[in-house]
């Protein structure tokens, strides 16, 4: 037992002994295999270290390929969302809240409320009860432009430039004011 506690402070500061005191240490077969056995239980402790480090190495490459697939499938959605074919056909058409409004009623309406909700509302009959409300003509020279549906509000005690402004925020909608004209492109 001596001579293998020994053997182990030899192998942990071989410094502090001479190298005859090694040699002679290594020629007894004894403790040659207790060397060697030592040696091996190190090289397998170690394969076990670096095999444990490699694991979380291949999870992390994992995992930045699936965020990679992520966010390319979220550009791909987003990019044919806003530049894809135009109309989405995946969601039903709801009814819309303001439906044939008559000039009486639209007059009645807006001396109650200044502040007028769009719900899923074609961009043509926006344009047409503000030309009504503010007294100017529409021109569409685009018939698809007429049936963009829009969710907006419109408050009645704004300037007709300034609604104009919000509704060409829309990404789909080029509308232009003249001085007795809304002209949508």
């Amino acid at each position: 037992m001596k001579d293998i506690e020994k053997l182990l402070r030899m192998t942990e500061r071989p410094q502090d002994y001479s190298d005859e005191e090694i040699r002679q240490m290594m020629s007894d077969p004894e403790m040659r295999a207790y060397y060697e056995l030592m040696v091996d239980a190190e090289a397998g402790f170690a394969h076990k270290r670096e095999k444990r480090e490699s694991i979380p190495m291949i999870l992390k490459m994992a995992a930045m390929f699936i965020g990679l697939l992520l966010l390319s499938g979220i550009a791909f959605a987003t990019y044919h969302y806003a530049f894809g074919n135009g109309e989405r056909t995946d969601i039903p058409t709801q009814e819309t809240r303001i439906t044939n409004i008559d000039q009486q009623s639209l007059q009645q309406e807006t001396a109650s409320c200044s502040v007028r909700i769009f719900e899923n509302v074609e961009l043509q009959q926006i344009l047409q009860e503000l030309s009504e409300y503010y007294h100017v003509g529409v021109v569409f020279h685009n018939e698809k432009s007429r049936h963009i549906r829009l969710y907006t509000k419109w408050d009645t005690t704004s300037p007709l430039h300034l609604i104009i402004e919000r509704l060409n925020g829309f990404e789909k909608v080029s509308i232009h004011l003249t001085e007795n004209q809304i002209i949508a492109e």
